[in-house]
Formats: C-alpha cells, sequence, structure tokens
C-alpha cells in the first residue's frame, strides 16, 4: 500500500500480503461455501479470517441460507497520519457477523429476508470530542433488510429496505448511543423498461437521519436523491448512454460540513467488443 501526494505523512507505504482460498459445493438441494484467507499486515501484524455459509432449497421456489464470517480491516493512511486529522495511535479493526436469510422466487417476481448481527472490535469511527478518527472498543450492528422485486406495466422493479441498529457497546459515557454517520434506515427503488433499441430507468435512494458525533449531539437530516439514465444501442458492439444524477439537486451531508455532490449530467459512449 502507497500514499503519496503534496501531503507529507508520517509514514508513506506498508506491504501487504494475502492468501486467500475457497470452497464451492452442491449436492441436490444443499449447497455450501467455505473461505479462508491468511493476510500479513507489515503495520499491523497476521491475521487469519473466514466465512462458512450453507444453502438449502426448502422448495423448488423456496431457499434458506445461514452463514458465519470474520474480518479485519487496518486503518487507512488518512486515518493515521493525515495532518490535523489523523489518529496514529488508530489499531486495526476485527469483526464477527453471523446472517440467517430466507428467499422465494416465483412466477410473478422474487423477495428475500436477511437478518444479521456483526459485533466489531476496535471500530474506526470519527470522534467529534477530539477531532479524529478513534477507535470504539466494541460495536454491535443488527439489521434486517426486506428485497422485493416484479414486473408492472412492461417496467421491471427491484425495491429493498434495511433497518439497522448500530450501537456503541463500549464501557462509559457513549454505551447504548448510536454509532457515529450510520443511519439506521435506508430504502432503494429501481424501475427499468426496455423499448426496442432504448432502454431507460430511475433510481431511488433514501437514508434517515444519523448522528455526526459518538456522543450523539449533532444531528444530520435524512435526506433522498433520485437519479435518471437511459440508454440507446446504436449496434451490438456501441452504445450511448445518459444519466442525471441527484435530479431534484438535493442538499444533504453524510458528515457534517462535506457537502454531498449536486445535480450532475454524465454522457457516455461505450464500445464493447461481441
Amino acid at each position: 500500500d502507497e500514499v503519496n501526494g503534496t501531503t507529507v505523512y508520517a509514514e508513506d507505504s506498508r506491504d501487504n500480503d494475502g492468501y486467500f482460498a475457497q470452497y464451492l459445493g452442491e449436492v441436490g438441494r444443499h449447497d455450501w461455501q467455505l473461505s479462508l484467507r491468511r493476510e500479513d499486515n507489515e503495520q499491523f501484524g497476521q491475521h487469519d479470517t473466514g466465512n462458512i455459509g450453507y444453502g438449502y432449497a426448502l422448495t423448488d421456489w423456496l431457499r434458506g441460507t445461514i452463514s458465519y464470517g470474520t474480518a479485519f480491516k487496518a486503518p487507512t493512511f488518512n486515518e493515521l497520519y493525515f495532518p490535523d486529522y489523523g489518529n496514529p495511535e488508530l489499531d486495526a479493526e476485527t469483526s464477527e457477523s453471523l446472517e440467517v436469510g430466507l428467499a422465494g422466487q416465483h412466477g410473478w417476481g422474487h423477495w428475500a429476508v436477511n437478518a444479521y448481527r456483526t459485533v466489531v472490535d476496535d471500530l474506526i469511527a470519527y470522534d467529534a470530542s477530539i477531532s479524529a478518527p478513534a477507535n470504539v472498543q466494541e460495536a454491535r450492528i443488527r439489521g434486517v433488510e426486506l428485497v422485493l422485486g416484479s414486473q408492472l406495466l412492461g417496467w421491471d422493479w427491484n425495491a429493498n429496505y434495511s433497518l439497522l441498529e448500530p450501537e456503541n457497546r463500549s464501557a462509559g459515557a457513549n454505551r447504548g448511543n448510536e454509532l457515529a454517520r450510520r443511519a439506521k434506515q435506508l430504502f432503494n427503488l429501481d424501475l427499468d423498461r426496455r423499448l426496442g433499441a432504448f432502454s431507460v430507468g430511475a433510481s431511488l435512494h433514501a437514508e434517515g437521519q444519523r448522528y455526526d458525533d459518538l456522543a450523539n449531539t449533532r444531528e444530520l437530516s435524512g435526506y433522498a436523491t433520485l437519479d435518471l439514465r437511459g440508454e440507446y444501442r446504436i449496434t451490438p458492439e456501441w452504445r450511448l448512454q445518459a444519466r442525471v444524477a441527484n435530479l431534484l439537486d438535493a442538499d444533504y451531508e453524510t458528515a457534517e460540513g462535506y457537502n454531498q455532490p449536486g445535480q450532475a449530467a454524465y454522457l457516455t459512449v461505450r464500445y464493447q467488443a461481441l
């Protein structure tokens, strides 16, 4: 890993060696996934992580899943050393996650319900009291995700809604508070339709309110954005694509003092060999 530019960092490079193996299997109505990873980070040492997942087709249209996994995340150079912001005392994050799900595939469409629980040790989060990133000794994130999709009047639509409980579980004054800069509710809706050589679509994205600080004293309002897109297939290889992001020019922040992009338009010519 390297970082370079006009800013001088106390450390600007580190070696990171990773080894990864994965096994996928399927027999009848059963399927599974096993994975292991060994990461040797020059700065934060050696860490072994992995994942085990199992799925079972209860019927031809209904499938259940369960998985467990661990993870490791090293702080970035900005989080460690950026002048007047970085915290060189940061430790790496480690976490454990458990997820269960149920999904259905029908003639009218598809749906899924997933529930998960993640426990993170030394979560890296912004601490307004020191104006720098800090480690949250223990954090717990519980959530439920609902997925639904179908077709109506020639339009394909897909929606998902997530309800989260991001909680600080560390000892001290902030125990029980919401984790900083994490919304408790998220919603996405995609609409798409193809009309011969043309295709059009729209995406709605919404997030609920969040707090900017670990003490939960500075609240950031929720927001919603709407994107439009279109495509014309000139030939099988050539496509002309257009997109308008944040069509309604919503003014919002996910971190206090940092406005997110306003309305923007993009035009793309794409070539893909067949």
